[in-house]
């Protein structure tokens, strides 16, 4: 029962109205950080369509973990060499 919530600049309707847009740019912003970290020349802009195809997810995934995604295809011919 924590749908309303009254702060000291002023009241929120919804303690979860935090858009989905601003939980996508969240973590737009640590996939990037990962990647500049691994000196990758990718960078992640809109999240669902640059993960679409597996390949930016898998590097993302090598950034945070230093693992290498094993029999990883990096320029896919057809949907059954995508991660």
């Amino acid at each position: 029962m924590l749908g309303r919530c009254v702060s000291y600049q002023g009241s929120c309707d919804n303690i979860n109205g935090i858009l989905t847009s601003d939980y996508a740019k969240i973590y737009t912003d640590w996939a990037n950080y990962y990647l500049e970290r691994a000196k990758s020349k990718r960078k992640v802009t809109d999240l669902s369509a640059d993960c679409r195809d597996g390949l930016l997810l898998a590097e993302v995934i090598e950034a945070v973990t230093s693992f290498k995604v094993p029999d990883l295809v990096k320029k896919p011919k057809n949907q059954q060499q995508m991660p």
